[in-house]
């Protein structure tokens, strides 16, 4: 119940949630908070009902009263077919007037196995802890969390949370995470999830299995040494499509929080992602470049199949450029050899040499 301590303690805190908590403090007044999210960007608009879209993104920041930290949270939705797609998650966090201490990145999934190693597969040697605790001036909600163990590890991880359904077909959740230096990470259990046990059908008693938790703590700033995240869901029966994720370096002239990924998938298709919390920076990642919050270009057996501007006015691959004085959304689509875009502005896109000048377009329309 809302007045039970463990709701107080717990379940209306930060560690609670899938979010990062500075210094092991972060908080503001329970079930009345005047701290609100300023949206930055987002695509599709908000609040307009367009056609089903490929890709979609917020980009958000937050002031976090307690620690005084600016956070912002960066989140994609990218489908590859039918049935398979995978999330993005980019999390800079740092306090205002500097002297962090700690920030700690909460991640929490359902399932009874939670297996974490290096992402080539080898052993982190997790060790038991007492570090997430309330022992250290931590909020008291660390003291929640119970079976814990860490490592300290540069390395980039990969995390499966795994349902075991009785039709054996398991479901699990794929996580591949950035490594940086003075990183730690942990697995833990923390109290079950209370809402969903009152949700019918579900595939076990959730009220008799703790929460799967995974943790990363970044020591000193997470603002140019985000956390970086890519999830994608699968199962028995509709096994994921990613094969691999990497974290190439970026360039740029700029001193800035700018950040690469790199997903190869089973059927050819590799995604180039940018991101930088400075969108007039010239960003380069192999062929790709751009100026922008958000850029995805996706090929395909030498071809590119997509492209998307985020919050930017430039972005470049082999094949296909786009330009903007303004900042814009542009998303352009290859579907059935014929390319399909829509623009918040009016813009100039050039494919293999050829330029088109284009206008605003909220809905997938042909280039002619």
């Amino acid at each position: 119940l809302y007045s039970g301590q463990d709701y107080l303690e717990y379940y209306s805190q930060f560690p609670a949630h899938n979010t990062v908590c500075v210094d092991g403090i972060s908080a503001y007044p329970v079930m009345k908070s005047n701290h609100a999210f300023k949206l930055l960007n987002c695509y599709p608009q908000a609040g307009k009902k367009v056609a089903y879209q490929p890709v979609s993104y917020s980009d958000m920041l937050f002031r976090e009263p307690e620690s005084q930290a600016d956070q912002n949270r960066l989140m994609s939705i990218v489908t590859t077919s039918e049935t398979t797609g995978y999330y993005v998650d980019i999390f800079r966090s740092k306090k205002i007037e500097g002297g962090d201490r700690m920030h700690d990145y909460f991640y929490h999934n359902m399932g009874q196995v939670m297996n974490l190693t290096a992402v080539d597969g080898t052993d982190l040697n997790l060790q038991p802890t007492e570090e997430l605790a309330f022992a250290g001036a931590n909020l008291y909600t660390y003291s929640y969390l119970f079976d814990k163990k860490s490592a300290l590890t540069d390395k980039d991880i990969r995390t499966v949370f795994t349902i075991r359904m009785s039709d054996k077909d398991d479901i699990s959740m794929n996580m591949w995470m950035k490594g940086e230096k003075e990183r730690k990470v942990f697995t833990a259990l923390s109290p079950m999830t209370e809402g969903l046990s009152r949700t019918p059908d579900m595939p076990y008693h959730i009220k008799e299995q703790p929460t799967l938790t995974f943790v990363a703590r970044q020591e000193g700033e997470a603002w140019n040494r985000p956390f970086v995240a890519v999830y994608e869901p699968s199962s028995v029966k509709e096994p994921g499509n990613i094969v691999s994720v990497t974290f190439p370096e970026v360039q740029s002239e700029e001193k800035g929080s700018h950040i690469g990924i790199c997903i190869n998938q089973k059927d050819g298709r590799v995604d180039h992602i940018l991101s930088s919390d400075n969108r007039s920076d010239i960003c380069r990642l192999g062929q790709m470049s751009a100026s922008a919050s958000y850029a995805l270009w996706g090929e395909k057996e030498g071809k590119d199949c997509m492209a998307f501007l985020g919050g930017g006015t430039f972005l470049q691959t082999p094949q296909i450029m786009i330009k903007s004085v303004i900042p814009v959304n542009v998303l352009l689509e290859s579907k059935q050899g014929k390319w399909c875009y829509t623009a918040s502005n009016n813009c100039t896109i050039i494919i293999k040499g050829k330029e088109f000048q284009v206008e605003a377009s909220s809905d997938l329309s042909e280039i002619k």
